[in-house]
């Protein structure tokens, strides 16, 4: 009797060898599995596993994308404490994980996180799920400087830039006697490509982008580090007139109304990318948005129920 054929292939989605005998029922239902997976993605929905490896931008583990957050914070704490200890010791040689060269304790941060990322652009392979959902969907613009390796990074806009005028003469619309002291473009990787994902499943359902530059004012300083850090949170919304959500506003002046100034009387004002959607009123009983709808209000104030339905690119700090 000859010997039954044991010829295996590997499926692209789930990287598991098949026989090749069962290779077409396997390859229809992993097929399946992964349009399914996708188009959760792309809707928020992450209540299932998930079979993407992304690397961790500390130690370039494969991590999968559900746990990522948590091990990327594990990871950031036990680096931190690692240059806090070599910090303290300025004339060591520390060898490099990496590429295993003596470096000086002051250089090796930038040098251990410069072998690091060349390493992960040869060894990084993707699995077609991510080439995807990761490649195509979670893109990043193309004006944010990615030079460096963190999640989170923040720069100051210089006022000679295209950029720095394009902010500063939306605000100045309608606030042309306030002075801007400076304006930081968030650059928060995590939240941009949740974002990202709303906004390809808004432009699928209607056809076209509804995303729009709308400001939100904050009553101090420790709210916008709180959001920069963890993005717009429904649970801290006040003064809920058309709804229970985060309010975004048209004009400057009326986000003005809801900042406060600091100690050093200093105002905060996020301008920021909002996907509006349909838009329906509401009232301040509304807790979510009515269905067929995106965001409640309209006119000049639009409310939105789905935190990373919008994106502060840019915080403006002024008096």
């Amino acid at each position: 009797m000859a010997e039954a054929i044991r010829e295996t292939i590997l499926c692209q989605y789930c990287n598991t060898l098949i026989n090749f005998q069962d290779w077409t029922e396997h390859s229809e239902q992993c097929t399946n599995a992964h349009k399914c997976r996708v188009e959760n993605l792309k809707n928020g929905i992450d209540n299932e596993p998930i079979n993407i490896l992304v690397p961790c931008e500390y130690c370039n583990k494969q991590v999968n994308a559900h746990d990522l957050e948590w091990h990327t914070r594990q990871c950031a704490d036990k680096y931190q404490r690692q240059i806090q200890k070599l910090q303290n010791n300025e004339t060591t040689l520390v060898p490099c994980e990496y590429c295993n060269a003596q470096v000086n304790a002051l250089e090796w941060e930038l040098h251990t996180k410069r072998c690091r990322h060349k390493q992960s652009l040869s060894a990084f392979q993707p699995n077609a799920l991510h080439d995807e959902v990761f490649g195509t969907i979670y893109s990043l613009p193309k004006h944010w400087d990615l030079s460096a390796l963190n999640n989170l990074t923040r720069y100051i806009l210089d006022p000679e830039t295209e950029e720095y005028k394009f902010v500063a003469n939306n605000f100045h619309q309608t606030l042309p006697l306030n002075q801007i002291v400076q304006i930081e473009r968030i650059q928060n990787r995590r939240w941009y490509r949740q974002y990202d994902a709303h906004k390809e499943d808004f432009i699928e359902r209607y056809g076209k982008s509804t995303e729009r530059w709308l400001f939100h004012g904050c009553r101090e300083s420790r709210s916008a580090e709180a959001i920069i850090r963890d993005c717009f949170n429904r649970s801290h919304a006040v003064n809920c007139a058309v709804g229970q959500g985060i309010y975004f506003a048209t004009q400057a002046m009326i986000s003005h109304g809801y900042t406060q100034p600091d100690a050093n009387r200093l105002r905060h004002m996020f301008m920021a990318r909002v996907l509006v959607g349909r838009t329906t009123v509401g009232s301040s009983s509304t807790r979510i948005c009515p269905p067929g709808f995106d965001t409640t209000g309209g006119g000049n104030v639009f409310v939105t129920y789905h935190d990373a339905q919008a994106y502060g690119e840019y915080l403006i700090v002024y008096k």
